[in-house]
């Protein structure tokens, strides 16, 4: 039997040979799901009159810049697109698979590493220790979370089907001043009254 390598909890029934326990698999999930959710908020963040409220939260890991600084500082050429390509890379690379280049524009290459991660990380929580993927996770999402204040807007997984049949791995977001539900990983978007069917199919209260 083996421990999680993450949190050392013994591991047991079907992942007693893996390397990382289901919490910490949904933890991984979770932050994800937080960081695609964040990261449009930057912008609002940047320009807080437009959009969202900008910032609530104060605290940053970096306190000596202010706001617009740190904002930069996370869109910037060492930015979380990069710091989550190279996570991305990690796991194609352990997993012997080229990783798809490292595409211009921090949108485009924020959607490609969490892609890549989502794909190959069923695969990584059987053999790879994921401990330093969660600490940088965490980061990212705490950086995030103290620039935006979060959000608090309901998610759920995305639905869509891909072209070459599987499904996708992001999850969608409802935008209430769009009264329309978005994945940026597939770019799928649901009018209000398919996101309720969805919501509901999954057993979240309408």
């Amino acid at each position: 039997m083996n421990a999680c390598t993450i949190c050392g909890h013994g591991l047991h029934g079907d992942r007693a040979l893996w390397t990382t326990c289901q919490h910490d698999h949904d933890r991984i999930t979770t932050l994800l799901g937080d960081i695609e959710q964040m990261w449009p908020l930057l912008s609002d963040a940047l320009e807080p009159t437009r959009g969202h409220a900008g910032p609530r939260v104060s605290g940053t890991a970096n306190p000596g810049l202010p706001i617009t600084g740190r904002i930069l500082d996370l869109i910037g050429p060492a930015g979380i697109p990069a710091r989550l390509y190279w996570r991305y890379a990690d796991l194609a690379l352990a997993r012997r698979i080229q990783p798809a280049t490292m595409p211009p524009g921090a949108d485009a290459r924020l959607r490609l590493a969490l892609y890549g991660i989502r794909k190959h990380l069923s695969w990584a929580v059987q053999g790879c220790d994921l401990t330093e993927l969660v600490g940088e996770l965490e980061k990212m999402a705490g950086d995030l979370r103290s620039v935006t204040g979060g959000t608090d807007s309901p998610t759920v997984p995305c639905p869509a089907e891909l072209p070459d049949g599987g499904r996708c791995t992001g999850r969608m977001r409802y935008d209430r001043d769009r009264s329309t539900a978005h994945c940026r990983t597939c770019r799928t978007s649901l009018d209000p009254s398919e996101w309720l069917e969805v919501w509901v199919k999954l057993g979240q209260p309408a």
